[in-house]
């Protein structure tokens, strides 16, 4: 009964925006998701924003962080490596960055997954700096 009363109300599309850089972003959850190559490896990004547009203040931190920003990607996996001395400089990989605060534009979460883990190690960074890390 449920099928049939669903199938009289399509399935509205996903809301999409074109940025010029990273392409099609799509709204999901209150978040506009996109990817990013850099350095022959694609970066997943979310930011919040509009119903109809993402934050232009938060995608210009995703370009900050993922256009060369080299020396935040390297403080974060400084912060992780201090939190796990054993790991090697070159086993944690930068997987994805959240700007999820519209009025906290330089608060954002970096993800990184460590070769031959499956857990994801989220750092919180403010202004530039790590301050702490997901899981613990």
């Amino acid at each position: 009964m449920f099928r049939l009363i669903k199938s009289f109300f399509p399935a509205k599309p996903p809301v999409e925006f074109r940025d010029a850089e990273f392409g099609v972003l799509t709204m999901s959850s209150g978040m506009w998701s996109g990817q990013a190559e850099r350095g022959g490896r694609t970066i997943r990004f979310c930011v919040s924003g509009t119903d109809t547009t993402p934050d232009a203040a938060l995608l210009d931190g995703v370009r900050y962080v993922l256009g060369g920003a080299d020396d935040v990607e390297q403080k974060a996996v400084g912060f992780l490596r201090a939190q796990n001395p054993s790991v090697q400089q070159g086993d944690f990989r930068f997987q994805g960055v959240d700007f999820p605060w519209e009025d906290k534009p330089d608060l954002y979460v970096m993800e990184f997954t460590l070769t031959g883990d499956d857990t994801i190690w989220r750092v919180d960074v403010e202004g530039g700096e790590p301050k702490s890390v997901w899981p613990r």
